[in-house]
């Protein structure tokens, strides 16, 4: 454990991990040690994505060794396709967020948006977009016949369509902004604690909300693990960033584990191992029921107060429109603008690129904002630090960088937004919302490296295709440090 300080930079995260460890308990970070040198063909984009079974191909990069698949695919078109799935699966991402269980959600933007869909698509001479494209893109990937530029530009297409189905993801919601707290000081109380992940039904939320936990003294609250849940009025407390969900659930802090459908099979795989209690979310579940599970499963166990000194959960203001971007209470009229956002990976210590990337872009003079774990990591840094008044506004999960992005426009102000930055990715849903972003003509920015370096024409192909609408995307074939991020945004 000499090296716990590279996991993450949170004290009590730390001391979470020393915990695990005596237990004998197997965390993401022991994972992703063990898979350790990862496949350098796929973080190239030469492993081969196409639907066929005669592979699976590789493609040297050092050309020393296969120059093209069994089909005689080359490793553009290799690479192209490997960004075009991935975009594929980032958009019925989107649409399954949107409309989970009835069947094919309809494409639907708001003026704004739609506005700067249809400039993009009129200056590249593209026709309107549609759902066909999601058949279309499928259809491309069957059989590696057409050429890379091709396969980019589907690939951009479905970002664009992701972009509108991220647009309807927000729980609906109207208000201009929801109450949140923060921080493991949610779970400094003694209570029966049901913890919330993956994305659960807002109905089942709701419901254990309402019902409470019946018999005995113990209070009870629910939390979440990483995301952002949205009840009625407020979101659920978020104890913890997704990275450090495991570290919670090895603590003994969470008394039973209500998993949603994004739920990582690790921390199923946790939970079976300390025996707390899961439910998944699907229909017919009794909240009462649910809750006297979760007492029983406290009653069972022994109580470690080990967040007795955590810092005091932090109450906070999530922006959930861009409508009121350019008021007081967001990011006014003046000065030059950088949103941060992204998931926690392993990859890099947990909160150490959000946090300095932050502060170095404050002190320059940039005002921030920010979704998702890199929010979260910002905001629990700035409770516990000396930089409390330093201004950050923090945007509804889903949408995350497209609130201000429509609402600057909207406002004519879209030239004070310096860059978006990804400090971390997860899914292909986040890859692909960068890549859409871009293609609206902003600057954007990621900290993992896209799996495109294999090939330079598509490199330069997407960077053309971008810079035609004044987006650029900057990536590296490594994961990004705070001062390579810093200067690209900087440099403006």
């Amino acid at each position: 454990m000499e090296t716990i300080h590279l996991k993450t930079v949170d004290p009590l995260s730390q001391e979470l991990l020393r915990s695990a460890a005596k237990q004998g308990l197997e965390l993401s970070w022991d994972r992703f040690e063990k898979l350790q040198p990862q496949d350098g063909f796929l973080r190239l984009g030469l492993t081969c994505p196409f639907g066929c079974l005669q592979g699976p191909c590789r493609i040297d990069p050092f050309e020393r060794g296969p120059g093209k698949g069994v089909c005689g695919m080359r490793k553009d078109e290799m690479a192209a396709g490997m960004l075009l799935r991935l975009c594929l699966q980032g958009t019925m991402e989107a649409m399954a967020a949107v409309s989970p269980d009835s069947g094919m959600p309809e494409r639907d933007c708001s003026p704004n948006l739609e506005k700067m869909i249809s400039a993009v698509l009129s200056s590249n001479d593209q026709q309107e977009l549609s759902i066909d494209d999601v058949f279309k893109s499928s259809m491309l990937l069957q059989r590696p016949s057409s050429s890379y530029r091709t396969l980019l530009q589907q690939a951009l297409r479905l970002s664009l369509i992701t972009l509108g189905f991220q647009e309807q993801g927000n729980g609906g919601s109207t208000a201009d902004s929801r109450a949140c707290t923060i921080g493991y000081g949610t779970v400094a109380n003694q209570a029966v604690r049901i913890g919330l992940s993956g994305q659960p039904s807002g109905a089942l939320a709701e419901a254990l909300k309402k019902q409470g936990p019946q018999g005995g003294d113990t209070p009870g609250i629910l939390v979440s693990l990483g995301d952002w849940i949205l009840l009625e009025n407020s979101f659920v407390p978020i104890a913890c960033t997704t990275g450090e969900s495991e570290l919670l659930v090895s603590s003994g802090a969470i008394h039973l584990l209500v998993a949603g459908p994004a739920t990582e099979p690790g921390l199923l795989q946790l939970c079976e191992k300390m025996a707390i209690p899961v439910v998944t979310d699907s229909e017919g579940v009794d909240a009462a029921a649910v809750w006297l599970r979760a007492r029983t499963s406290l009653e069972s166990r022994s109580q470690l107060d080990l967040f007795a000194d955590a810092p005091a959960a932090l109450e906070n203001r999530v922006l959930m429109t861009g409508d009121n971007i350019t008021q007081d209470d967001g990011l006014g009229n003046e000065g030059r603008i950088v949103i941060i956002g992204g998931s926690d990976t392993p990859q890099l210590s947990l909160g150490s690129l959000p946090t300095a990337l932050a502060s170095e872009l404050f002190d320059k003079g940039f005002q921030i904002a920010g979704w998702g774990d890199a929010a979260l990591w910002i905001l629990k840094t700035a409770s516990s630090s000396k930089r409390q008044s330093v201004p950050f506004v923090t945007l509804e999960n889903s949408q995350g960088p497209l609130h201000v992005v429509k609402g600057l426009g909207n406002e004519g102000q879209l030239d004070r937004l310096a860059g978006i930055c990804f400090t971390g990715m997860n899914s292909c849903l986040e890859l692909t919302m960068a890549i859409g972003l871009a293609y609206l003509g902003c600057r954007v920015s990621t900290a993992t490296p896209i799996p495109i370096q294999g090939s330079r024409a598509v490199i330069d192909g997407l960077s053309e295709m971008l810079q035609k609408n004044g987006g650029q995307l900057f990536h590296l074939d490594h994961p990004a440090q705070p001062g390579e991020l810093s200067e690209w945004l900087a440099n403006v």
